[in-house]
């Protein structure tokens, strides 16, 4: 069987940053709900909560982000926020 490390290293990413997101949140969403397309302040990100979130991925991957690196655009899709996290990860 042929493994794609991309994909799988991109899966494993969204699933922590899922992961992270419900914490932050601490509702009852169900993470099926969350995928590429999701908006994330429609699921309840606000500013406080959006702080934390960015703190525990900056904990769980090992990466400091910079304020020139935020955008609201992180924060429109689901699958923005997943990819930003994996350039910063294979950037290492």
């Amino acid at each position: 069987m042929a493994s794609h490390p991309p994909s799988t290293r991109r899966d494993d990413v969204a699933s922590t940053v899922k992961a992270c997101l419900l914490s932050v949140l601490g509702s009852n969403l169900s993470a099926e709900l969350i995928v590429d397309d999701t908006n994330l302040f429609d699921v309840g990100v606000d500013s406080m909560n959006m702080t934390e979130l960015l703190l525990q991925l900056e904990q769980r991957f090992g990466f400091t982000l910079a304020p020139e690196d935020l955008s609201a655009d992180l924060f429109m899709r689901f699958g923005n926020l997943v990819s930003f996290v994996a350039s910063h990860v294979s950037a290492q």
